[in-house]
């Protein structure tokens, strides 16, 4: 048996055991339907293959399979979608949506071979620390909404459409056995304001590697494009209700969650159009208290969602950014919010307010380089956190994890006039910092 078909075996034993009972519950239910099956396309239910057709219903444990000509679409019970491409196979672990307890969600997806395409639903949007996108070699978390994976033997790649996703090698710090979302240093993320953009890692771990868009030809879309079909057949409106129903549901602060009885630097709250500033964040509804800000209620036409990190999602005005073509541009710290997270088991959603200062950005459009550096001080003691990396395409920034002791992901708007980053850093085991950061010249 191979490493891969044995880790596989791992995998699935570990998820049963640990969802258990909702696994078994929900083998017996419909999780999704089929909606659009073309060319090759099969269904594997208990070690058979099933013809499959339009209006069949899935159920977890089944398997979808397609040929070299194989498209099949389902639209799942919490209106995801899920597009599985030609020649693959996607294993469907668990899919639990509960509406009424959010917490119990668990999604778990196994992408064993070829490319596929998954716009999350409720389940993933209202619990995304419950959600998990495997491959052979790697786990995918939930940022944001839209993207494209595709499973080689010995590397995973993933682009992102909409939204963002974090991406990290199997290893000590990211098992094959949970259905959470990974962390540690090994750990990236990739948002959608790089189209074209993928990212990649390889087997045996290491840190995922961001290909930017002019090396974008191995890129998953490129390589099992979409049908016509596929281009409509999920509503973006509806996206925009399902989130706003969590934002809904987060009204009532959870009881999960420790709000800060003081709050160092207040979040961003735009008043009008005219005065707002540029950059924003918002926390995502999941986790979203009642005095802050949702990131569905800040979102506008003029705005797109760039980043995200386990409380934000980070915000810029839509369209390409004209940026300096050379030049050093030393930025202003001008706001942020952070907070110290506990991820121990019980623990996961406890948070400590932490005041930031001494903060520092140098934008280098020589080189297309970034620096910056701040404290974060909580709970008596200062961390003194600093990261460098690539100015890319768009105005994205991205940490070079060699030369940080933080992993930072940000943009910068027109003109360089403000930037933007999120940031996340373990100081301890099972201790984070989150936060978010807007500069301007």
């Amino acid at each position: 048996m191979t490493k891969i078909k044995l880790r596989q075996l791992l995998f699935s034993v570990g998820i049963l055991s640990m969802l258990g009972g909702i696994a078994c519950a929900q083998e017996s239910n419909s999780i999704g339907t089929i909606t659009f099956q073309v060319g090759d396309a099969r269904l594997e239910r208990n070690a058979t293959l099933i013809p499959l057709t339009k209006g069949m219903e899935i159920k977890v444990g089944d398997r979808l399979r397609t040929g070299a000509d194989g498209h099949i679409h389902v639209r799942m019970i919490d209106s995801g979608f899920i597009s599985v491409r030609p020649s693959a196979e996607l294993h469907i672990q668990a899919y639990n949506y509960a509406p009424q307890e959010p917490a119990a969600n668990r999604v778990v997806l196994l992408l064993e071979k070829g490319v596929a395409r998954t716009i999350s639903g409720k389940a993933g949007e209202a619990a995304r620390e419950n959600y998990r996108f495997n491959t052979p070699v790697a786990a995918i978390g939930l940022r944001g909404t839209d993207y494209v994976v595709q499973a080689l033997s010995d590397a995973t790649r993933v682009s992102v459409l909409k939204g963002a996703v974090t991406l990290s090698a199997f290893g000590p710090q990211c098992v094959m056995g949970s259905f959470a979302a990974c962390a540690g240093p090994n750990v990236r993320e990739l948002a959608a304001g790089t189209p074209h953009a993928y990212m990649e890692v390889r087997a045996n771990g290491g840190m995922p590697v961001i290909v930017p868009p002019e090396n974008g030809k191995q890129a998953p879309n490129n390589i099992a494009p979409p049908r016509p079909e596929e281009q409509g057949a999920f509503d973006d409106r509806h996206l925009t209700s399902a989130l706003a129903a969590n934002s809904l549901r987060a009204t009532q602060p959870k009881e999960t969650i420790t709000a800060p009885e003081t709050t160092p630097i207040s979040p961003v709250t735009p008043t009008t159009v005219q005065t707002r500033p540029e950059i924003a964040w918002g926390r995502w509804s999941s986790v979203a208290l009642q005095d802050t800000p949702t990131l569905v209620s800040l979102k506008a036409d003029d705005r797109e969602i760039t980043f995200g990190n386990a409380l934000f999602g980070l915000l810029r005005p839509t369209g390409t950014p004209q940026l300096p073509t050379s030049g050093v541009i030393s930025m202003n710290y001008a706001q942020g919010e952070a907070y110290l997270q506990n991820t121990a088991a019980g623990s996961a959603s406890a948070l400590v307010a932490a005041a930031l200062s001494n903060g520092k950005l140098s934008l280098d459009f020589n080189s297309r380089q970034f620096s910056t550096n701040l404290d974060a001080t909580v709970a008596g003691n200062t961390y003194a956190l600093y990261a460098q990396g690539k100015i890319q395409f768009q105005g994205a920034l991205y940490t070079d994890a060699s030369r940080s002791n933080m992993n930072v992901a940000g943009t910068i708007t027109n003109n360089a006039n403000e930037a933007g980053y999120l940031f996340n850093t373990s100081i301890a085991p099972n201790q984070n910092l989150v936060g978010a950061t807007r500069w301007k010249r």
